[in-house]
């Protein structure tokens, strides 16, 4: 049994889903964490949290709101100084065999200040370690996002990237992509093409969709955008892990922002996706510029989409599908094999 330390971002819930899912793919190892917000959720599993501060992306109608994330951000790293002492104290202590990081900010530079390798294991590093030519637009999105990536996150020795769309390396020395990491109860559901379309909003902000689902004869099921009274086509639901996973493997297709983790777990699942990036989240309109150019589905940047949208991806459905079909959206043996290839200190 090795010992494990996984520094984990835990403002978004997929972050930590993925690392809970690494522990269940290596459960011969002890794992300790590292991190803030939801990564305590990890605690109700048996493992101990060292908790950390950490950056959190702040929204505000739909958008990623910069002001408020910049100064969030600063209040972090201008006080990291202490938390940095902490982490390479924690890390001494614990003498870990592996060091782990999920853009998590201080893990990755506590190892390098003791002279400890550490590998990256995220999606977010697709933006800036691989090769692939950036659409058109987005561009001051682009520089923001990938300059914040490369001075605060990429201070790693090695980089394991998980993506559907899965584009080259820039140093494969250093640098390896693989297929999405899928929870098991994912894996456990029987995907069935129902009547509704699942719809799911990271931010409960994007309201102006509402009218758009209204003006068709579609049943939506919708998860997010909280909990108003339900309408003739519209059924408005409590978060749910559970009840989540049985809506979406049931669905015909999926409406959402463009987070990686639920696009997967679609796209794993069959489900064809519309998104819906959230403005300034240069990630999100990547993910989305991607999975339209796979054929996995098809995106809109309007903040006041036209119902127009839904009549067009309806009538791509069985083509969205086709092609889904011929992918490859489970890279869980191949990530638990690399992580135990660098416990045995192999490259």
């Amino acid at each position: 049994m090795a010992r494990i330390l996984y520094g984990v971002m835990g403002d978004a819930r997929g972050h930590v889903s993925r690392a809970s899912t690494v522990t269940q793919d290596m459960k011969e190892h002890d794992f300790l964490f590292v991190g803030g917000g939801h990564v305590h959720d990890l605690e109700a599993e048996g493992f101990s949290v060292e908790d950390v501060p950490m950056a959190s992306t702040l929204y505000r109608n739909n958008r990623v709101d910069v002001p408020s994330t910049v100064r969030h951000a600063l209040g972090v790293f201008l006080n990291s100084g202490s938390v940095l002492r902490r982490v390479c104290q924690i890390i001494k202590h614990f003498d870990p065999d592996l060091i782990l990081t999920d853009y998590e900010y201080f893990t990755p530079r506590a190892a390098r200040r003791l002279g400890r390798p550490c590998v990256s294991l995220d999606h977010q590093h697709v933006l800036t370690h691989c090769t692939y030519e950036p659409p058109a637009g987005q561009r001051m999105s682009r520089m923001m996002t990938c300059g914040a990536i490369r001075r605060l996150y990429s201070s790693a020795s090695d980089y394991l990237i998980v993506s559907f769309f899965r584009p080259a390396p820039i140093d494969p020395a250093t640098t390896v992509v693989a297929p999405p990491v899928i929870r098991a109860a994912v894996r456990k559901q029987e995907a069935v093409q129902g009547d509704h379309v699942l719809v799911y909003q990271t931010s409960p902000t994007f309201h102006r969709l509402i009218p758009v689902l209204e003006r068709t004869d579609r049943r939506f099921i919708i998860y997010g955008l909280g909990k108003p009274s339900n309408r003739n086509n519209l059924e408005f639901k409590e978060p749910s892990k559970a009840g989540f996973l049985h809506d979406l493997a049931s669905s015909r297709y999926v409406i959402t922002n463009g987070g990686h983790n639920v696009l997967s777990e679609a796209l794993y699942l069959g489900k064809p996706v519309l998104c819906f990036p959230i403005a300034n989240a240069y990630e999100q309109f990547i993910n989305a510029f991607f999975l339209a150019r796979l054929g996995y589905g098809d995106y809109s940047v309007s903040a006041a989409p036209h119902p127009d949208i839904l009549k067009k991806f309806e009538s791509r459905v069985d083509r969205y599908r086709a092609n889904i079909a011929t992918g490859k959206f489970f890279g869980n043996p191949f990530v638990a094999a690399r992580l135990n290839r660098f416990l045995k200190h192999e490259t």
